[in-house]
């Protein structure tokens, strides 16, 4: 599952549908709905990579909801990534299952504490420990890669960036 923000870079979404198809996965591509009503949570809709909202509009939707986030509220992630993957699997009936997060070992510190209460899994992590140098390496060997720098991220704006690189963002991209 990929969960779009309306805020990833294109390159970002260019590179989840490379990977699908030329690794012979199925993606399924969703976005967060998010209710102004109290009590009604948010919800899911299925895209795919054609109709993924690049306009920013699920992000724009969830300010509206939730406020813009930071540091003392940051629940970006929570509404536009985990709660609308809990939404698609409980539309399939799933009621308990793990999530897996894609985390290095070189980046333990963005682990949750609550890992084990939500469910969370961290195979590059635990399983088959991987760092940046390794999985760099693997990537090299692969016919194409993400194409973004190191500094850019998959999220355009992320309040999380420090002010250095998001300057650079702003310097490289000023039409955005």
């Amino acid at each position: 599952v990929f969960a779009n923000t309306g805020q990833e870079n294109e390159e970002t979404l260019q590179f989840v549908d490379r990977c699908s198809k030329h690794f012979g996965f199925p993606v399924v591509w969703i976005e967060g709905v998010h209710h102004p009503e109290v009590g009604k949570g948010t919800t899911h809709k299925v895209v795919d990579f054609d109709t993924a909202s690049r306009d920013g509009k699920p992000f724009e939707t969830f300010i509206s909801v939730y406020s813009i986030p930071n540091i003392t509220n940051p629940q970006c992630t929570r509404e536009l990534k985990a709660y609308p993957i809990k939404s698609y699997a409980r539309s399939l009936g799933w009621k308990k299952y793990f999530t897996a997060i894609g985390i290095r070992s070189d980046e333990i510190d963005r682990m949750s504490v609550r890992a084990k209460a939500e469910r969370l899994i961290y195979p590059l992590v635990r399983e088959r420990p991987m760092t940046k140098q390794k999985v760099n390496f693997w990537w090299s060997q692969q016919p194409f890669r993400l194409e973004l720098k190191g500094y850019q991220g998959n999220c355009k704006w992320c309040w999380k960036k420090s002010n250095p690189k998001l300057i650079r963002i702003a310097q490289d991209n000023p039409d955005n």
